[in-house]
């Protein structure tokens, strides 16, 4: 969530102690976990009304499964151009090229949606479920596409508290169509459907109208976005690879003897999914007390090394300022990596209880505790992957993200015959080796620090002038040549009429 980092240090500049720390990490709470918590508390709400309405346990089950299915192949296809994108908009926003913002959200928008009509919209035509439901699916898919983009577009501009807002809104607005369609005696799930529909329809609106408000108008082009692919292609696989391994390891084992096939082409994994979904909620405190190290911490030291290199320091200044950064970055991964591994342990030791409780069997809590570790070493991992971009080292960002992708399918794959005892180790080896991988290449790299900054930087630098950009150029002289004709026709008309 970009734009938090000045919120912060704001509340850290200012007197009060305690009171101020608290309200910081309070604010990077709500702002970067609230609306994956508001998210989730409308499923249970969604559920708990079609519960309520006499929805049999089979159509509450196609509604949660559908809902998820959506959110997650929404999230991988739309988080493979989220990086680049919001690279693009800061370097919009740095080099004052503002203009160019909003014609690229409208362009990327248009990719989405189309790969989206040709990835959801086939598989959900081939589902079996009634038209309706496909038609309010598809749209539900493609509008959340749009909006995975648009955070990114508010979060540049520190809008995070909108996000939220619209979040909490239109959790309102999907629990209040939802009852009101269910009141009126529409069937439950038509009714759930709808009101999911609409209230995501609602926050895409309020997104729209907040970004149109603050971006200035600039001339619409559906290449805008092409001359950067030839520079930060990069990213693209970044934001795949990481997408794709968080997710990829839960299909592995959808194909397993425990899968669950809530309708034809619809299925999942009870006994690792839903350990998976609590597991995941494990790491919250990481990503909150990671995104105030990285914000307010770490940045004190990264700014004054690169101010040393910038305002004439000598060779064994910037060294030793060198050495104080990278003490400071180890410093803090390792206190928040030592605090969220203390809160696993006390997650697997006392939450066995509770989880029983809402049915967890044996098996399950032990799949569980392999994942609160797993998950755990994730974070570590994804930490990494933001710092190298930070360095703006986008190939070992690349490296890292591919090699856990890799390993969380491939691992998960090998412990597929081992039965379910061992469901999650593939998980658990793959953060495990990766961050391992990834805390040696960033003790290299800050190593070589110096050589990365002055020796590896182009003398006169030039735009690459790549396939990307000569299709650019292409259809920008096209567009060019049209708009010179028809002020050409329009000013012949003009002599004409006078």
């Amino acid at each position: 969530m970009a734009g938090v980092g000045f919120e912060l240090k704001k509340l850290f500049r200012k007197r009060g102690g305690y009171v101020n720390t608290l309200k910081a990490y309070g604010v990077t709470a709500v702002v970067t976990e609230g609306p994956m918590v508001l998210s989730i508390l409308m499923l249970f709400a969604q559920r708990y009304l079609l519960r309520l309405w006499g929805a049999v346990y089979a159509t509450q089950e196609i509604y949660l499964i559908t809902t998820t299915y959506i959110m997650i192949f929404s999230l991988i296809l739309s988080n493979t151009f989220l990086m680049f994108i919001s690279r693009f908009i800061s370097d919009c926003i740095y080099e004052d090229r503002k203009e160019q913002i909003l014609p690229s959200f409208f362009s990327i928008a248009c990719y989405l949606l189309v790969l989206g009509a040709l990835t959801g919209g086939i598989y959900i035509l081939f589902l079996d479920i009634s038209p309706l439901h496909k038609l309010l699916n598809f749209v539900q898919f493609e509008v959340m596409l749009i909006l995975w983009a648009q955070m990114s577009y508010l979060s540049a501009i520190k809008k995070y508290m909108k996000i939220l807002t619209g979040f909490l809104l239109a959790a309102l607005t999907t629990i209040g169509i939802t009852l009101l369609g269910m009141v009126l005696g529409m069937a439950p799930l038509t009714a759930a459907f709808l009101g999911s529909t609409l209230g995501y329809l609602v926050l895409l609106v309020l997104y729209l109208q907040e970004m149109i408000s603050f971006y200035p108008a600039g001339r619409m082009s559906l290449v805008i976005l092409f001359p950067y692919l030839d520079k930060y292609k990069s990213l693209i696989g970044v934001g795949f690879f990481t997408a794709l391994g968080l997710f990829g390891h839960n299909f592995v084992f959808w194909f397993s003897e425990y899968r669950i096939d809530v309708i034809d082409h619809m299925v999942y994994c009870m006994k690792y999914d839903v350990p998976c979904f609590y597991a995941s909620l494990t790491i919250i405190p990481f990503l909150v007390i990671f995104v105030v190290a990285l914000e307010v911490n770490f940045y004190k030291a990264y700014r004054k090394y690169f101010d040393t290199i910038q305002y004439g320091g000598t060779l064994s200044d910037i060294q030793t300022e060198n050495k104080a950064m990278g003490k400071t970055l180890f410093r803090e991964l390792a206190h928040v990596f030592e605090l969220q591994f203390f809160i696993e342990v006390l997650c697997i030791t006392f939450l066995g209880n509770f989880l029983q409780s809402i049915g967890f069997d044996r098996e399950m809590l032990i799949v569980f505790r392999y994942l609160c570790v797993g998950y755990c070493f994730y974070v570590l991992v994804k930490s990494l992957i933001i710092l190298f971009l930070y360095f703006d080292d986008r190939q070992k960002a690349l490296i890292l993200a591919l090699l856990f992708a890799v390993l969380s399918i491939g691992l998960a794959i090998a412990t597929l015959p081992l039965g379910i005892e061992a469901y999650g180790l593939g998980f658990l080896g793959a953060g495990v080796i990766t961050s391992v991988t990834g805390l040696v290449m960033l003790y290299h790299f800050l190593g070589r620090l110096e050589y990365q900054v002055f020796c590896r930087q182009p003398l006169f630098y030039e735009e690459p002038n790549g396939i990307f950009k000569q299709i650019a150029d292409y259809v920008e002289k096209k567009d060019l040549r049209v708009f010179q004709v028809h002020e050409e026709k329009r000013r012949k008309q003009e002599k004409k009429g006078g």
